[in-house]
């Protein structure tokens, strides 16, 4: 998977809601267990290995406090990264589309006049995304993507591609064009510099696509 970017503020809001969060509970845990998790990290460094281990860490930086600002900052972003983004109430919050799924449709290439199938597998975490294409004799994985937020809550959605095709010598990069009729539809548009001067055109290739979200 690669980055990708939201023309919103949405992720400097939800760094700084998981930076206090983390604050906060830093500071529940330090005043409920600190005793505690001293006492047990004294019993741990009477073994030589682990106390090797401690001094390591401290070393090189890494924090050996699990009741930490950094630690519980670390933890609470990659749970956030990968499952809370999704969360419903969430979801409305930061209006940002979970494209996550395996989706089914039709693509019709406007410039050679043909229609064909389409497959197209998303893998999508809050930071990352990966959109992969089957089609009958080729296959498209993404480069690069966007999400766009309009004033409206219109949401559209681009991601450059590079296609890997058994008929042409040679690969071919393009963009994809979606917008999200609802949870279970994309309409889309492409472009590519496909070379199709052996049907006699020039300046690449697009067209459309609909797709359905099988699960």
């Amino acid at each position: 998977m690669h980055p990708y970017t939201i023309d919103t503020g949405a992720r400097k809001k939800v760094i700084l809601i998981i930076f206090i969060f983390s604050i906060i509970l830093s500071s529940v845990l330090t005043y409920f267990l600190e005793g505690g998790i001293l006492s047990a990290k004294a019993w741990l460094q009477q073994f030589d290995w682990i106390d090797q281990v401690l001094k390591i860490c401290d070393a090189v930086g890494v924090t050996t406090n699990f009741i930490g600002i950094p630690f519980l900052f670390g933890v609470m972003y990659w749970l956030f990264d990968k499952y809370f983004w999704k969360w419903k109430i969430l979801k409305r919050f930061l209006n940002v589309p979970d494209l996550n799924g395996h989706w089914e449709g039709k693509l019709t290439s406007v410039t050679q006049q043909t229609i064909m199938d389409m497959k197209l597998e998303v893998k999508q975490q809050w930071s990352k995304i990966n959109y992969y294409a089957t089609f009958p004799k080729s296959t498209s994985s993404s480069n690069v993507a966007s999400i766009f937020i309009e004033r409206d809550g219109k949401i559209t959605v681009g991601f450059g591609f590079i296609n890997h095709s058994r008929e042409l010598p040679h690969q071919y990069d393009g963009y994809n064009i979606l917008e999200i009729d609802d949870d279970t539809h994309l309409f889309g548009r492409y472009f590519n510099n496909r070379d199709n001067s052996n049907i006699g055109h020039k300046g690449g290739n697009i067209g459309t696509f609909k797709l359905t979200k099988i699960d």
